[in-house]
């Protein structure tokens, strides 16, 4: 990786193995930015971005990339926005001229501005609908009290239909400082070829004053419970605690635990509410890595009538979990997932791109090198260890919609 005086960051990574190269340019903005009246402004940027720029008019890099074969999409979350082409690898240096331009010199236009309002808007009505969805934001709501990491990502309607050309404009200008930006380029490429164009794009952009980071720090406290009526046809409830930042030795236990609690159908909660206790439909669980701290969630689908056993029971799972400890079996299966998620996104450059672009942005470049490692040598120690620590019983959120009463 290198680094040019106006504050870019650019990291190739090569595998020869592969036709194609995936370049993905990352601006660390994202929800956590925007103040109250600027709700969901990372995410119309995203929407806007593509609709032309200076050398780039219309429509004409999306046809452009169209034309030579590849794919092109972005995507907003809470910490960053991103934008990539996966690309035939004799597109490479094209799609980075274009990048580039896209990027520094977006047009904003106002009936494209307008003709996205109604886009964004529908997207937002559809998060309104979705049930998943909606209880994600309540949970995020619930669990960050002092983090900007409660923000939604979606945004608020009110704000999308109302915001002009300049309040748009001006977030841009703060936002998509050179110094917040991150060039990977992935796959089978020439260097020494790709190197003089990113030197003459990137290298040549404009350097500006970053502005700082907003609080992103969580300390841990008591957890909120919380049942919402809404129309939905069974329950839903995303149940969790905060856990470690993503600068901590505890991510590679918290990624474990969550594949040991309710990580597949060999799982212990799994085994315990669907095949034995018939009390939920689904379950899935996952360790969200953030900067700041990083979120323990387990998602289940089930009967509203079943709300407090499923509670009850995930609170004995986790207490046996930290009195008794995990089996070298459900360890050993942990790891194995874990390592062959983790290789397998290795060997597609578009997600290897992601995988190293995601880590390197949270500022843990160390961790690309060493996540197997350190998960092989994870013990069962840790896994209690990690519970101790983060899941005491009244740090742990439990959020759930219910069928509305007739």
């Amino acid at each position: 990786m290198f680094q040019y005086d106006n504050g870019i960051k650019v990291l190739f990574i090569h595998n020869d193995n592969s036709e194609i190269v995936s370049v993905k340019v990352f601006t660390r903005v994202g929800a956590i930015d925007e103040k109250p009246h600027q709700a969901g402004l990372s995410h119309f940027i995203e929407h806007l971005m593509f609709k032309g720029s200076k050398n780039f008019t219309g429509d004409s890099f999306s046809r452009n990339v169209e034309n030579m074969g590849g794919y092109i999409n972005a995507e907003t979350s809470k910490d960053y926005t991103a934008y990539y082409v996966n690309i035939h690898k004799d597109g490479a240096k094209e799609t980075i001229k274009m990048l580039a331009d896209t990027v520094s010199n977006p047009l904003f236009c106002a009936p494209d501005i307008d003709r996205e309002r109604k886009v964004v808007i529908e997207e937002i009505q559809r998060h309104l609908d979705n049930p998943f969805s909606t209880l994600g934001d309540m949970f995020f709501e619930n669990i960050y009290k002092e983090s900007a990491m409660k923000n939604s990502i979606i945004g608020r309607q009110e704000v999308i239909a109302g915001v002009s050309r300049d309040e748009i404009y001006d977030y841009y200008q703060t936002h998509y400082a050179a110094g917040k930006m991150l060039v990977v380029v992935c796959g089978n490429f020439d260097e020494a070829q790709i190197k003089p164009i990113i030197d003459e794009t990137f290298g040549k952009f404009e350097k500006r004053n970053v502005p700082q980071e907003p609080p992103l720090k969580e300390s841990l406290h008591k957890g909120a419970d919380l049942i919402k009526n809404a129309k939905v046809e069974t329950g839903y409830m995303i149940s969790g605690f905060i856990g470690p930042d993503s600068l901590s030795e505890d991510f590679y236990a918290a990624d474990l635990s969550a594949d040991i609690l309710a990580g597949g159908k060999s799982s212990r909660l799994y085994r315990v509410l669907k095949e034995d206790k018939k009390l939920i439909y689904e379950i899935d669980s996952a360790f969200y890595a953030m900067k700041g701290n990083g979120l323990f969630y387990i998602d289940t689908v089930f009967d509203e009538k079943n709300i407090s056993k499923i509670k009850e029971e995930m609170q004995n799972q986790i207490a046996d979990i930290i009195n008794k400890g995990v089996s070298d079996e459900e360890l050993n299966r942990a790891k194995i997932s874990l390592k062959t998620s983790w290789n397998f996104s290795a060997e597609i450059p578009s997600k290897t791109a992601s995988m190293f672009g995601y880590w390197t942005l949270m500022e843990r470049k160390d961790l690309i090198d060493n996540y197997l490692s350190k998960i092989e040598s994870a013990n069962k120690q840790n896994i209690k260890d990690f519970f101790a620590k983060y899941s005491a019983k009244d740090l742990i959120s439990n959020i759930a919609l219910v069928p509305q009463k007739q």
